[in-house]
């Protein structure tokens, strides 16, 4: 008894904590939340994004190519070594004639000549010992240069303008992937609302067909139709429920495909306040220009970025210049004694002139301008593929537009005929196959009007994408 209180107690303590689980679990989402959601969560966008910051890096190391590259140098060593020698000096004598000192070599009186040791050298008339007794502890050097190009050939120019460029193209990329995200979150969020409806639909017809079943049954048991009627019904009916469980599991993949683009868990559920007949977009039948699309601008600094690369390619086989400055200090470290300093300032200037590379050049800047056309055909191609698709939309959103009001027209058709056969059937002028048929016409006449509205928010979301008329709020 004692434990089952204690059970009680602790189920009364964490169940609001459940509670709270359950209720946190629920996102209601809109068109627009929606939107935010998949952009904030995008990890396309967020590539895009880190692509965007490599772009500013390389762009600042680009710049720094027209500084002076300064660095310092420093290097330290210890290694105790001892020198001990006795050394035996050759020695000069002061010529009166010169007025210089003259190597104080022996002369052989008989032929005049420097008399030659057992060594091959010359024999001195007195040498000067010179004992030897030093500990040397190590040393040490630092430097300072600074190196600065003169002239590179145009390749720091050429590199800073690709860096630049390169840096735009990361950004309208990002623009890019952002729009394309959009689209998606639309498409996604249009196709769960046209499921949702679909189910809605679904469980309409099984109800008609539900009181139809149980008008006939009633009918087979006064005996005023025979069971053939009855088992026409009860098959539709049949159907009808199948297709309800198609629709509810298309619906719940349809939740988590939404849930995969807005970035949140696929068994997150999923509540939308809205229909696909009430959802409004801002797509409407404007010109637009093919020129004006990222994808165009994209391609075009393609094409820039192409022929600054040539000026790089021709840059390595032209005159390089430069000058460095330099300051270098030296010490070595002796025991008992002074240590021995060195120090001074230098300055270099350089300058390289290619003279031949027997056709390394020449093949080099062949393939950069080749690659340079390309990239123009490529453009050219790609404008008139961008404007078809820009009117492809257009065609499409208008084609989409009539189809919802054509589909309007037949289900007001679908109903009055089902309005009409229901009467007839209660007044017995009209079979059990002709009402099922108008029920039948009815749900595909109402699923017909919902794929078209469908249909046509994708087709509105579609022309916003192809015109750049998507708009983030981030």
């Amino acid at each position: 008894m004692k434990n089952i209180k204690i059970i009680i107690i602790a189920l009364l303590i964490i169940s609001p904590f459940f509670l709270k689980a359950q209720t946190n679990d629920v996102l209601v989402l809109s068109l627009e939340k929606c939107r935010n959601m998949a952009e904030e969560n995008s990890e396309v966008i967020k590539i895009a994004e880190e692509n965007i910051s490599k772009a500013s890096g390389e762009k600042t190391a680009a710049k720094s190519a027209w500084l002076p590259n300064v660095s310092i140098t420093g290097t330290g060593m210890y290694n105790k070594n001892e020198i001990d020698m006795e050394l035996m000096m050759p020695t000069k004598v002061f010529d009166m004639a010169t007025g210089e000192l003259v190597p104080n070599i022996a002369i052989n009186p008989a032929t005049g000549q420097p008399i030659i040791g057992p060594d091959g050298n010359p024999v001195f008339n007195m040498y000067a010992y010179m004992p030897i007794d030093i500990t040397i502890q190590g040393g040490y050097m630092a430097s300072v240069a600074a190196e600065q190009p003169i002239y590179a050939g145009g390749k720091i120019i050429a590199g800073n303008r690709m860096a630049s460029i390169g840096e735009h193209m990361a950004v309208e990329n990002k623009n890019l992937k952002t729009i394309e995200t959009l689209y998606e979150a639309d498409n996604a969020y249009y196709t769960y609302l046209s499921v949702k409806e679909k189910v809605v639909l679904a469980k309409k017809y099984q109800d008609l067909l539900k009181h139809l079943v149980s008008v006939v049954e009633d009918s087979y048991q006064t005996g005023m139709i025979n069971q053939n009627e009855v088992l026409k019904v009860q098959v539709q009916y049949n159907d009808a429920s199948l297709q309800v469980q198609k629709a509810e599991n298309g619906l719940k993949l349809a939740g988590m495909a939404l849930c995969r683009v807005v970035g949140v868990d696929f068994n997150t559920q999923i509540e939308i306040n809205d229909s696909i007949g009430n959802v409004t977009n801002s797509a409407s039948d404007v010109s637009a220009n093919a020129q004006d699309r990222i994808e165009y601008k994209l391609l075009q600094s393609n094409v820039e970025m192409a022929k600054q690369n040539i000026k790089l390619v021709q840059g390595d086989y032209l005159p390089n210049a430069g000058v460095s400055v330099g300051y270098n200090y030296f010490s070595v470290i002796l025991d008992g004694i002074d240590n021995y300093d060195s120090h001074g300032l230098n300055a270099v200037a350089s300058v390289k002139i290619p003279i031949t590379s027997f056709g390394e050049r020449k093949g080099k800047v062949k393939v950069a301008k080749a690659d340079y056309n390309i990239k123009q055909y490529e453009l050219q191609q790609a404008e008139e593929y961008l404007q078809l698709e820009i009117e492809q939309a257009r065609l499409n959103l208008l084609d989409a537009k009539t189809r919802v009001e054509m589909t309007n027209k037949s289900l007001e058709q679908a109903n009055e005929n089902l309005r009409i056969s229901q009467d007839n059937y209660n007044l017995g002028m009209e079979t059990i196959v002709n009402l099922l048929e108008a029920q039948a016409e009815w749900q595909k006449a109402y699923a017909n009007k919902i794929d078209a509205l469908t249909d046509l928010k994708i087709k509105e979301s579609n022309y916003l994408r192809v015109t750049n008329r998507f708009k983030s709020n981030n």
